[in-house]
């Protein structure tokens, strides 16, 4: 059956507390990579979710987002005016120096932390530094929160479609792409088609300065950034296995002696195989949706322009043209 939910991997966690009742819970952050390994492993788009992002170019490069697994399209806005450019590199800018601020902060906060004789943690703050730190920290995450939601706003300015204003990036195929050519090349002021590349984990452009929009996949995670699993048995059986196996591996001992390391690594295979599966399967509009795009007799090859908005209406051939 399709699956359109998610759930929290902080379930799932429960669910090993319910099962195994592990003595102790130094294994609850492995767990979080572990989760993320097995959903890898499982590898369905349906547990992805399609996101969109604006990214700046500098020096022909930007930075990709750090929650993208791979991309669907790029496109550049050829309406947008310099002045929403601009805004839109001064409010990253700011976005930027207080995450970097608020991050210096935690590290100072945390090197007053120490053990003390008891295996307690302490702190060597007085409590007018707790003020002020709880003081700096809300003021910082208001000030995020604004500059976020005006940063959400100048996005979809970027996002928004209007006539022939949203133009598709192709991806470029010359072995010197423009991007990568250097100060005084004999190549530097040749004409190039507009492309981009991924190259070393940056996007890079033929174009020196601008902004690009991208719609990419990326793996959910919740509030308190603990994986999201979609919310099918097979997924959270397969969850529960991959970690048993692991704990296994560890060396983890269990009331129940029984269950060895290969049992748990073929109910591991078994259930893996059932949620790709179950993920994979289509509800009756995806089938329909599929049919309306295989079944054809004259292919259009140019669906990339409008974005593959039109990929799946029906053909209607007309008797007349024939």
């Amino acid at each position: 059956m399709a699956i359109y939910k998610h759930v929290s991997g902080k379930e799932i966690i429960r669910k090993v507390f319910r099962d195994l009742k592990p003595s102790n819970a130094n294994w609850m952050h492995d767990a979080i990579e572990w989760m993320g390994e097995a959903l890898e492993h499982i590898g369905a788009s349906t547990q992805l979710c399609k996101k969109q992002c604006v990214i700046e170019i500098k020096d022909f490069k930007g930075g990709l987002p750090g929650d993208l697994y791979y991309i669907n399209q790029v496109a550049v806005n050829t309406c947008v005016s310099p002045s929403i450019d601009n805004e839109t590199s001064e409010i990253s800018r700011q976005i930027n120096e207080l995450n970097r601020n608020l991050s210096d902060y935690y590290s100072h906060v945390n090197n007053t932390v120490s053990k003390n004789v008891n295996g307690q943690y302490v702190s060597s703050l007085t409590k007018e530094d707790l003020n002020e730190f709880d003081s700096y920290h809300s003021t910082t995450l208001n000030q995020l929160n604004v500059l976020n939601s005006r940063m959400s706003v100048l996005e979809n300015i970027y996002f928004g479609i209007n006539g022939q204003c949203m133009q598709p990036l192709q991806y470029g195929a010359s072995t010197f792409h423009a991007s990568m050519h250097c100060d005084g090349c004999v190549n530097e002021h040749v004409r190039y088609k507009d492309t981009y590349i991924i190259n070393c984990g940056m996007i890079q452009t033929s174009f020196e300065r601008g902004y690009v929009c991208i719609s990419y996949m990326a793996f959910p995670v919740d509030e308190e950034c603990y994986p999201m699993v979609p919310d099918d048995i097979s997924y959270r059986e397969a969850m529960f296995w991959y970690i048993y196996k692991k704990l296994l591996l560890q060396g983890e001992q269990f009331p129940n002696p029984r269950i060895q390391y290969e049992f748990a690594e073929m109910q591991w295979q078994k259930y893996c195989t059932q949620a790709r599966n179950a993920a994979n399967y289509p509800d009756i509009d995806r089938y329909q949706s599929f049919m309306d795009q295989w079944v054809r007799l004259a292919p259009n090859m140019n669906r990339d322009i409008s974005f593959f908005q039109s990929l799946n209406d029906r053909e209607m051939l007309q008797s007349e043209n024939f």
